[in-house]
């Protein structure tokens, strides 16, 4: 996995267009590895204010005046990546006016300039993606969808996955995981969906997971959740940690003799 090369940045704040989706960075701990990232898109730009929709979970008025990071993903080289700016809350107003007359809570940032802007990140770790072979799934416990049954023959969580039942793991890290469920699950943001990662004939390691995000494929084949992960012991955090070291050093070193094959 080489290095991605540094992106020549554009002026983005043509970008933020209404519907723009957009994330806001409300607070970073290297130390504990915590991230606060909430979703959300533009209402309008408005001199130097930006309107964002109010997030789920709501930012709330303890917030204002304090800096922040917003976000955008910007496609380079056919790799999402995303690009941010330091901004600061100025207010959460509960009567922004759409152009349809309608009113919504908004939050009022500071809006961009062309310099400011820079590669960041949206997460403290490392996503690895899950393979068929690699013997590593994902259960969920409190989801509504009545239509799927549950994971058989898997006795605690740990057995032989059903490719035709439960949620498919797409990506995971010690910090949260994408998810793909049926189109028919019924999943909101913000929910918490308690959760076991197992890799098949070595262990597992559970917590609850936030839902972040929750976004239909572009067919609507399925419903695709970004999961954060939290209330997880420590143990589980580093054995999350060394799986996903080991996975990707597996991963180089096939990169590595396929070169010279």
């Amino acid at each position: 996995m080489s290095e991605a090369e540094p992106l020549k940045l554009p002026d983005l704040t043509s970008c933020l267009k209404p519907g723009e989706k957009v994330f806001v960075i409300l607070h970073k701990d290297p130390l504990r590895e915590r991230i606060d990232v909430r979703s959300t898109e533009v209402l309008g730009l408005e001199d130097d204010v930006l309107f964002l929709a109010q997030t789920e979970p709501p930012v709330i008025g303890e917030q204002i005046g304090k800096p922040l990071e917003a976000a955008l993903l910007l496609d380079g080289d056919g790799v999402m990546r995303p690009i941010g700016y330091a901004s600061r809350l100025l207010n959460i107003l509960d009567d922004y006016l759409l152009p349809d007359h309608s009113q919504v809570q908004a939050l009022a940032i500071s809006a961009p300039r062309p310099e400011d802007f820079f590669e960041t990140s949206l997460r403290m770790h490392y996503r690895v993606p899950v393979d068929d072979d690699m013997g590593v799934l994902i259960r969920l416990e409190g989801l509504e969808n009545p239509e799927d049954p549950e994971l058989p023959n898997v006795p605690d969580g740990l057995g032989t996955p059903n490719e035709d039942a439960g949620p498919e793991l797409l990506d995971f890290s010690a910090g949260g995981a994408r998810v793909r469920l049926p189109a028919s699950a019924k999943v909101e943001v913000g929910d918490q969906l308690p959760f076991k990662i197992v890799f098949l004939g070595s262990g597992f390691a559970d917590g609850i997971g936030i839902v972040r995000s929750a976004d239909y494929a572009p067919d609507r084949s399925a419903l695709l959740l970004g999961l954060f992960f939290t209330n997880m012991d420590i143990r589980d955090i580093r054995y999350l940690e060394r799986m996903v070291a080991r996975i990707v050093s597996a991963c180089r070193q096939r990169e590595r003799d396929a070169e010279y094959s």
